[in-house]
């Protein structure tokens, strides 16, 4: 678990700062973030993650990679599939 203000969570909130930039230009909607904890379990493309926010038309997702690095990622709602925890193949480092 990551604690807050702690250099883990500056750079998730860095990570996000960048991600807000690029935010898919045909979308104008607000963005609505979902709650830190109970973040719906999600897959795009063979990526496992957890949905972060969400718009009209975008979903953001969370994710951390083979190393264990933190990315955060705008896609298609119709691309993003909620995962049982079962099925889910993410790291439980989120």
């Amino acid at each position: 678990m990551i604690k807050a203000g702690s250099p883990e969570d500056m750079g998730r909130m860095m990570v996000r700062l960048d991600t807000d930039k690029v935010r898919p230009m045909d979308d104008s909607s607000p963005i609505r973030d979902l709650p830190k904890y109970g973040r719906p379990l999600v897959c795009v493309n063979g990526i496992y993650g957890k949905a972060a926010a969400w718009s009209h038309s975008y979903g953001l997702m969370e994710w951390l990679d083979v190393s264990g690095t933190y990315h955060l990622g705008w896609a298609q709602s119709a691309s993003i599939k909620r995962v049982s925890v079962e099925d889910w193949k993410g790291s439980s480092g989120l």
